[in-house]
């Protein structure tokens, strides 16, 4: 019941946003009273075209595996946020305008309303088209821009010959994304191995739900090489929490294949688990956790048990794909001077200007991309390589990290 009163209010809001833009736009152009059947006709023959695809999507999404199926379903996702989008920027402009004109005719009744509207309608109309190029550019140009940060950690007590090793982070590839194109992910491996990383730290969300996604890429994945190793951990997608199926033990059965596959494109696995690098004769060493988010999300991770036989002096740098785990119960811990994580996709969307940034991610997280320092302890999110839902970036580019790890000075 909850369910379709959401889809009731929602459906209801879309149609209240488009006869409130309708009315918008035939001021804005001044339509003609004898086009203004024409102009019904086309603008709420798109409309209804645009709210029956994303009904389609939303009936279909969590049954379908085929990778070319959830392709054209994020395709049309991504059609349909590029078409409301904008109207709801410019209903946002018209409904200042007309506040603005409510407010002049209470003092002055013979002011010309049409007038001040239309100082609000044009700009209204321009970012709208802004927002469409963007989203357009997003899609087209925004998902494989893939930048390299490049971040220099200091950590205090990290052994000298562990001082100016290389760590590359790579997150969240969403394989599904981009099975008709695999010379994206050879690209993205090309570059990481350009870095000449000691360390490939793999964060989570190597699929979307199904561990076949990785059947074209394992090749390529086995070629990513680091002289220490290539680690892994296992994200929220990774279990197939996204797909109706037919039974529990089927989709056991998947992530049991999504972990083989993973091993299989030589990466070390770690499930609540701790792994021991050594270096000339130094160690630190790398914890591992399950997913653990707030809810929905899965909350498989137990740190306890990853830590269990760690040896209390070592440097440790922790793996949990969502940032939410650290702030539940890595924070204030001492004994984990490092953490990597992913998951946010910086929501995919958002300004990076400087050292400024902004995402509608910072509303439902309190770190969601790049490093955070707080009391002794460093947190770093990673913005991912592939994307869910709208099949692009707008803002913020899907990332390579490479880390330099050195000693923190006394």
């Amino acid at each position: 019941m909850g369910k379709k009163l959401a889809f009731l209010l929602f459906a209801l809001v879309i149609l209240g946003m488009e006869l409130y833009a309708s009315r918008g736009l035939r001021n804005l152009f001044h339509i003609h009273p004898g086009n203004v059947f024409t102009f019904r006709t086309v603008y709420w023959g798109l409309a209804l075209l645009m709210i029956a695809a994303l009904v389609w999507t939303g009936l279909t999404f969590r049954n379908q595996r085929d990778p070319e199926v959830f392709r054209r379903i994020t395709l049309v996702l991504g059609i349909f946020l590029m078409y409301f989008l904008p109207k709801l920027i410019f209903n946002l402009f018209q409904l200042a305008g007309d506040l603005s004109a409510g407010i002049v005719w209470l003092v002055h009744r013979e002011a010309d309303m049409g007038r001040i509207r239309s100082v609000f309608l044009i700009p209204g109309a321009v970012a709208g088209i802004l927002l469409l190029t963007g989203f357009g550019m997003g899609m087209i140009r925004g998902v494989t821009n893939i930048k390299i940060v490049r971040e220099e950690i200091a950590i205090p007590g990290l052994p000298a010959p562990f001082s100016g090793v290389r760590v590359v982070q790579i997150s969240d590839f969403h394989l599904a994304g981009f099975h008709h194109r695999p010379d994206h992910i050879k690209k993205v491996v090309e570059q990481v191995n350009g870095l000449r990383p000691d360390l490939i730290l793999f964060t989570g969300d190597m699929v979307h739900n199904f561990a076949e996604e990785m059947d074209p890429f394992m090749e390529i994945l086995r070629s990513l090489k680091a002289r220490l190793g290539k680690f892994a951990i296992l994200g929220n997608h990774d279990y197939g929490a996204y797909y109706s199926w037919e039974s529990e033990a089927k989709k056991e059965a998947n992530l049991e294949n999504v972990k083989s596959q993973i091993r299989e494109a030589e990466f070390d696995l770690l499930l609540d688990e701790h792994r021991t690098i050594t270096l000339d004769g130094a160690t630190i060493e790398l914890v591992g956790v399950e997913n653990w988010g707030k809810p929905p999300m899965p909350q498989e991770g137990d740190l306890e048990r990853a830590m269990a036989a760690t040896d209390p002096s070592a440097v440790k740098i922790l793996l949990s794909h969502d940032p939410h785990h650290w702030f539940m119960h890595v924070r204030g811990r001492k004994d984990i001077p490092l953490t990597l994580a992913g998951h946010t996709h910086g929501f995919q969307f958002g300004f990076e200007i400087g050292k400024f940034k902004w995402s509608p991610s910072a509303w439902m997280y309190d770190h969601w991309a790049g490093l955070l320092k707080e009391n002794g302890q460093q947190l770093y999110v990673n913005r991912g390589i592939g994307y869910t839902g709208f099949p692009g970036r707008v803002g913020i580019r899907p990332e390579i990290t490479l880390i330099t790890l050195v000693q923190e000075s006394s």
